[in-house]
């Protein structure tokens, strides 16, 4: 009987545990873009869930094509694109985009920012040249 009671207990405790962590992931934080030099206009919203990356951006070079970044500014800065490759988005004639990925993993903890950027030559894999546009600073935890 002892035992039972104390399986239950267990069991419930578990389950109570289980649901903080997913309900505490689940919220979506929403983040403001700072605009950098290159991009005064631009403006935009960042919206991280357990599961995707959600971007709204505007007052970017219209027509234009921009990647999105995980970055740490750590001894070493080191970057990886946000969600699934090649992580980028095309602005329309008024200079709107919107970008939205799966995630594998939570970036909280691991990476300090999210970078948005602009790719002058409008190829998403050319790593030169590039201009900031965008970013947000991540919390510590979701």
């Amino acid at each position: 009987m002892i035992a039972k009671r104390f399986l239950m207990l267990l069991i419930g405790v578990s389950f109570i545990i289980q649901s903080l962590f997913t309900s505490a992931w689940a919220e979506e934080a929403q983040l403001p873009l700072k605009a950098d030099k290159a991009h005064r206009d631009a403006a935009g919203i960042l919206s991280l869930d357990q599961d995707s990356i959600p971007v709204k951006a505007e007052g970017l070079r219209p027509d234009s094509v921009y990647t999105v970044w995980f970055v740490s500014m750590g001894l070493v800065k080191r970057e990886a694109g946000a969600g699934e490759a090649p992580y980028m988005f095309k602005t329309n004639s008024e200079g709107e985009g919107t970008y939205s990925s799966s995630l594998d993993e939570s970036p909280f903890g691991e990476w300090d920012m999210v970078m948005i950027v602009l790719h002058p030559d409008d190829d998403p894999t050319n790593m030169k040249n590039m201009v900031g546009a965008l970013s947000a600073d991540l919390p510590k935890e979701s």
